[in-house]
């Protein structure tokens, strides 16, 4: 396997500054590629043991959030097989560092069917990565906004979570403590668990009961899309839920509802900064906004934490709800 280059200190491929390994050699030829040298097998120079510890050495400093991986495409055959030693080395040094990889391959229809060369060695290859963006480029759906990926039908997968529960986890935001991501039916226990309880939904609505919150879970949340799951990166606990629902064509209504045993310790304004900085950038959203009945206080001090301003009250019944909004211009 030839190396195109390698950066000790990029910023561009993942979060934080990574050291990254781009690697030559892919099939794809995506129109409109950046890196079109790296299509090239031959191109750049072999791919050395000297090149490895010097990888592993660049990954030392605290500042060195990660390592990533792309070219090139790493997951062409011949580069998986000259990759997965090297992997499995820098895994093990760096268990705590994030890994991400890009591939213009489908990680449902192209990896884990053995596509791509050996099954074995496929899957070694991907147990050392922690986020895979897959899928082609396409110049058509291009937009310079979006999260570590060049075009819009690009996905950012969790790959542990994704093999562990054989489901596509999809990754929509993050930060240090917390991955947003899209719903699973794996989670119905665990959502359970939040919109299940009586307190935790005092000011919200009744409690669900097991059957409403499968079905909310398979209708509103996947099927619909108007809710991200809140998980703990270390952990791998659902902590939360935020709705995210369109109300017009530049607009989304957001809703926070989080566990009763992570209150206070502030994964909500955590949460929900993420995922309005996602809609603003992403999903070409103007407007924010979401409310609360007068009495609750600690939901209606996060929407002032989180810069919504107050747009009026409405009486619902015996109660009082509070409106607040955020646009992009005043973010």
């Amino acid at each position: 396997m030839n190396v195109a280059t390698i950066k000790y200190y990029d910023v561009a491929n993942g979060p934080g500054v990574r050291v990254s390994l781009y690697v030559s050699g892919c099939r794809n030829r995506c129109k409109g590629c950046f890196n079109k040298e790296t299509w090239d097998f031959n191109y750049g120079r072999p791919f050395s043991k000297e090149d490895e510890d010097a990888i592993l050495k660049g990954m030392e400093p605290d500042y060195i959030k990660g390592f990533s991986l792309l070219g090139g495409d790493p997951f062409e055959p011949e580069n998986q097989l000259a990759l997965v030693e090297f992997m499995e080395r820098l895994k093990a040094a760096y268990p705590n560092k994030t890994v991400w990889a890009y591939t213009g391959y489908d990680f449902e229809r192209d990896l884990l069917t053995g596509k791509k060369g050996d099954i074995d060695v496929t899957m070694r290859l991907l147990k050392c990565i922690d986020v895979l963006v897959d899928g082609r480029f396409v110049e058509e759906l291009k937009n310079p906004n979006l999260l570590f990926r060049g075009s819009s039908n690009q996905r950012i997968i969790l790959v542990r979570q994704s093999l562990e529960r054989d489901e596509v986890v999809k990754l929509v935001a993050f930060t240090p403590r917390l991955y947003i991501r899209a719903f699973n039916l794996c989670d119905e226990a665990a959502l359970f668990d939040i919109l299940g309880d009586k307190d935790t939904m005092k000011y919200v609505e009744p409690p669900f009961d097991r059957k409403r919150t499968a079905e909310w879970l398979k209708g509103f949340c996947m099927a619909e899309g108007n809710a991200y799951a809140v998980e703990h990166r270390e952990s791998g606990k659902l902590v939360g839920y935020v709705m995210c629902k369109p109300a017009g064509a530049d607009r989304r209504e957001l809703g926070w509802i989080f566990h009763r045993d992570c209150l206070r310790q502030g994964y909500a304004f955590e949460a929900v900064s993420a995922v309005i900085d996602h809609v603003f950038a992403e999903l070409g959203v103007f407007e924010v906004t979401a409310s609360a009945v007068e009495c609750n206080e600690a939901s209606i001090a996060l929407m002032r934490k989180l810069g919504m301003k107050f747009t009026g009250s409405e009486k619902e019944g015996q109660t009082l709800l509070m409106s607040y909004a955020k646009n992009k211009g005043n973010k």
